[in-house]
């Protein structure tokens, strides 16, 4: 007995949802399950419950969403409220308005479609490792907040005779972004400094004449650093003189600096002049500074200043991170120094017993 062909609800299979009408006999094909023509029991009319089409297409549509929203806001205002705090609220209400699962489920997806923006912005070239992962960590709690505001939002027009209900809100929230950003406009955010103090063993002279840049150090540089800068590769021109550059070339892009002053032993300052292809969407750098004080018969204290016009805003999500990168790039700087004035103090010693 074969089972009558039916299009609106044709038999399946328990086990995997084949559709056992017309077989020459009751064992499904696919996975070879028996079953009973004249038991309905042994079968089942109803459609198939496909997970995915509860949480794939939300999760498509916001990491799209986010993505373009990203693309334009970057390219129009850069960083400000509207891409670290608007854009990934509007990601999270996507996700809880159009992804219809758990609310762990829901704030999972809502994580997961965060990374998938960040790697897509990468690949795109709109952000480095570092920038990436910080913009992923500050966006932690816009996008969690956004998607319990985005299911409960779903929840309340669920018996709503809305009939935009499905699509109109979605649009709203993700216009959102762009009204904030249209509201704040680019900001210009003014000059800061920092600055790492270290004592080096050794006398203001051999101090003064250790200064390097971070190209002309030779040790390797910490994890962060070969995440956050290309690699170096030569330097050219000097700083003997006022008015002297330096030429730092490397992987990708160059810095030049320009001497702005220089006291023997106590100071010596300088200007960037040309930043091409170096971190130019977060910070600009403007100058920076070395500073000799004496502490003791053969102890110096150096400090390291770094000045620049930060581009990531707000200062408070971002202002933390660029503080830890920078005094990590000046504790590498004067570790080189006291390298270079501990060779240099052991070479006079080997110098003055050879010479005896």
């Amino acid at each position: 007995m074969e089972l009558e062909e039916s299009s609106s609800n044709p038999a399946r299979c328990l086990r995997c949802g084949y559709i056992l009408n017309g077989l020459p006999e009751p064992r499904c094909p696919e996975c070879g399950l028996e079953f009973l023509p004249e038991d309905p029991s042994t079968y089942t009319t109803r459609l198939p419950f496909v997970r995915w089409q509860f949480w794939l297409p939300g999760l498509s549509l916001a990491v799209g969403a986010g993505l373009i929203t990203y693309v334009i806001l970057l390219a129009t205002v850069g960083y400000g409220w509207g891409v670290t705090i608007a854009a990934p609220f509007c990601v999270g209400c996507i996700i809880g308005y159009a992804c219809r699962v758990r609310t762990f489920l829901i704030v999972l997806l809502a994580i997961s479609a965060s990374l998938a923006i960040i790697i897509g912005m990468f690949s795109l070239s709109l952000v480095g490792i570092y920038c990436g992962l910080i913009l992923a960590g500050v966006a932690f709690g816009p996008v969690i907040i956004g998607s319990l505001f985005g299911m409960a939002l779903r929840r309340h027009l669920k018996n709503n005779r809305f009939s935009q209900r499905d699509w109109l809100p979605m649009l709203l929230v993700w216009l959102t972004p762009f009204f904030w950003a249209a509201l704040e406009g680019r900001h210009v955010y003014p000059n800061e400094t920092i600055e790492t103090s270290v004592i080096i063993p050794t006398s203001v002279a051999a101090a003064w004449e250790g200064v390097m840049f971070y190209e002309e150090v030779h040790h390797e540089p910490p994890l962060l650093l070969r995440w956050l800068l290309p690699r170096p590769l030569y330097t050219s021109g000097g700083t003997q003189h006022v008015g002297d550059r330096k030429v730092c070339v490397y992987s990708k892009g160059r810095l030049v600096k320009k001497i702005t002053r220089r006291d023997e032993g106590k100071l010596l300052a300088f200007d960037v002049i040309e930043q091409e292809k170096i971190e130019t969407r977060s910070i600009r750098l403007t100058g920076g500074q070395f500073r000799f004080e004496a502490v003791g018969p053969a102890e110096t204290r150096v400090t390291l200043a770094t000045e620049y016009q930060p581009l990531l805003g707000p200062r408070f999500a971002w202002r933390w991170a660029e503080t830890w990168a920078t005094h990590t790039l000046h504790r590498h700087v004067l570790e080189g120094m006291r390298m270079k004035a501990r060779e240099n103090a052991t070479r006079e010693m080997k110098m003055m017993a050879v010479s005896k």
